[in-house]
């Protein structure tokens, strides 16, 4: 009470109004509160553990469960690819179709769904396809179609497949009315086949699936008896391998590529990657099979003797090994180890090239 007393005098002797006694007042206050925030920020005690205290996550881990497989009972080995289908697709009747490869034929429709398809010279140095499906197959389109060879009637009455093409050559023709198999020759069967607009002709006639399968139910046909190679479980591959090249003239220069990863090979051709559409064109087994070869005309048809044995390499899973083919009459072609085990081929699609002396190979 004496300080406060002390402090009212000094105020009274400097004889101020009371304007000044509230700015006196406001200006102490100041100072006061200015003090008490020094004191807190300097003494004050920690008061962090008033901070709401933050618990960390904890992650609980995921166990996760396989997916089983779902196994098939009923399925068992396509006898074409060695594909797993069900039993009612097992003994699907084959359907080879000759396929064009003239330059203004690419792309072509249908390629990388087949199971087997044969790569051999004609004439004029460009090549041409036998392609070879199941004849339940799910493809709208497939060729262009072109005209029949013997050595491609030779490869489809092996396998007594439907054989589909546009005409042929006069020995191709004699060979078709001698042969063990159902001919579908768009000269006399036009209604099965279509023409592509956007495609030039020769190289626009196609055929559907459903086109064959209906002339396969006129005719009855729906399982085939014919001879399977041998197949086996996909094992252990190579994770590189050196690219297949083959030379069948300077403008047909096909070439295959090794993929580890999905242990296949790509197929490119004079350099390009060839496709099926957007389709790479892919193959689990790639064949070179050596013939001889001589013309035939002044068209420069060819005979390739594709009956009796020949050279042969066979690249799986990374490897190519060297071997033989052997073929008897109408039997069906085989392919062997040099030390004469029959070779067994992986699942999915198996690609022949055909190699006369005039191809390079590498």
């Amino acid at each position: 009470m004496e300080d406060k007393g002390k402090i009212q005098k000094f105020l009274e002797s400097l004889d101020l109004d009371k304007r000044g006694k509230v700015l006196i007042g406001a200006s102490l206050f100041v100072l006061l509160i200015s003090a008490l925030g020094l004191y807190i920020f300097v003494f004050a005690p920690d008061l962090s553990w008033l901070r709401r205290e933050e618990v960390p996550v904890v992650e609980v881990p995921v166990e996760e469960v396989p997916i089983p497989e779902e196994v098939c009972a009923d399925c068992q080995p396509r006898w074409l690819d060695g594909v797993t289908v069900s039993s009612t697709q097992a003994l699907a009747f084959p359907v080879a179709v000759v396929i064009d490869n003239d330059i203004l034929a690419r792309p072509q429709a249908g390629l990388s769904k087949a199971s087997l398809v044969y790569e051999a010279p004609v004439e004029g140095g460009i090549t041409r396809y036998l392609a070879v499906f199941p004849a339940d197959v799910d493809i709208s389109e497939v060729g262009p179609v072109r005209s029949a060879r013997p050595y491609f009637v030779s490869w489809a009455e092996e396998i007594g497949a439907l054989y589909i093409h546009v005409g042929g050559s006069p020995e191709a023709l004699d060979q078709i009315r001698a042969a063990n198999l159902f001919d579908l020759n768009e000269f006399f069967n036009g209604s099965y086949f279509k023409r592509n607009a956007s495609r030039p002709a020769p190289h626009h006639v196609m055929i559907g699936a459903d086109s064959w399968r209906s002339y396969l139910d006129r005719r009855g046909l729906v399982e085939t008896s014919a001879e399977p190679w041998l197949f086996k479980e996909e094992g252990d591959h190579a994770t590189s391998s050196a690219d297949i090249n083959l030379q069948f003239s300077l403008s047909y220069r096909p070439m295959w590529r090794y993929d580890a990863e999905n242990n296949d090979y790509q197929r490119f051709f004079n350099g390009e990657e060839s496709k099926d559409g957007e389709d790479d064109i892919r193959a689990k087994n790639i064949i070179i099979q050596n013939v001889d070869s001589r013309v035939l005309d002044a068209a420069g048809r060819l005979r390739l003797d594709v009956i009796g044995t020949g050279e042969a390499a066979i690249c799986q899973d990374g490897v190519c090994s060297d071997g033989t083919w052997r073929k008897s009459g109408r039997n069906r072609t085989r392919f062997y180890y040099e030390n004469g085990e029959e070779i067994k081929l992986n699942p999915g699609m198996t690609w022949i090239e055909v190699a006369d002396g005039n191809t390079r190979v590498n």
